[in-house]
């Protein structure tokens, strides 16, 4: 596994300045690049951890902070940071993110990826749909339809799924209540049905974010390293192959 370094910049989201934590390998050369989304919690540890992994895998990888520095520490303080953020403010900070890999010598233009969690796993699917530079997108227990239609959400991201231009893969647990597995079912089903190249794995026993290691309560040391596993061999098919 290679060194990797990693530290913060700032980047433009129309007329807002974002915060974004990039990890890229030590070593000089051109890699493969991947925009990552945080969690409800906002730009804490794991998601930094998770883009270090990546660097150290052989990808330059940008986690955007989309909620200004803000940290939720409880759930009814988690809960109010992601009803604040509207979908379309969500896209518009990865696609900033997108835009700030292409432009790093480091990064190839065409070999570019997305991964999400959670709340940021539910923006993928949209994120998938829209960006033609994508060579592939991975999503961890992200919801693909909405508790509600609303201004911030007016679209379930399972009804995007026949736009999305790049292979798919979809990680999900079945002990995980927010997404029962007859949701899963259909989004194997609306890819299937248009043609798309896609992975889906659910892990038996595995609640929501059990891939998150500082959550004791939910982690799931077996189904989060096979799905870790599952994962890099996606990437590395898809944007090393």
């Amino acid at each position: 596994m290679a060194e990797s370094y990693s530290y913060t910049i700032q980047l433009q989201s129309g007329t807002k300045s974002l915060n974004a934590f990039l990890a890229r390998p030590l070593a000089e050369g051109s890699y493969p690049a991947i925009v990552v989304g945080h969690e409800w919690a906002g730009l804490v540890d794991h998601p930094k951890t998770v883009a270090i992994r990546l660097a150290r895998e052989g990808y330059v990888t940008l986690v955007i902070d989309l909620f200004g520095g803000e940290r939720g520490r409880t759930m009814d303080e988690c809960k109010a940071l992601s009803e604040s953020l509207s979908d379309s403010e969500a896209i518009a900070g990865y696609r900033s993110g997108l835009e700030s890999l292409k432009t790093m010598d480091a990064a190839p233009q065409k070999r570019l990826g997305a991964l999400g969690f959670c709340m940021s796993g539910r923006h993928m699917y949209l994120l998938a749909s829209q960006a033609t530079e994508l060579s592939a997108v991975a999503v961890f227990y992200g919801r693909p339809q909405n508790a509600r239609i609303s201004e911030k959400q007016p679209v379930h991201p399972i009804d995007v799924l026949p736009q999305i231009r790049c292979p798919f893969l979809g990680i999900y647990g079945e002990a995980d209540v927010s997404i029962p597995t007859e949701q899963v079912a259909a989004v194997r089903e609306v890819l299937r049905k248009h043609g798309k190249t896609f992975e889906i794995y659910t892990y038996p026993g595995a609640q929501h974010a059990f891939g998150n290691d500082t959550n004791p309560e939910r982690y799931h040391p077996q189904a989060s390293a096979d799905a870790w596993s599952k994962a890099i061999a996606f990437f590395n098919k898809y944007l090393k192959g």
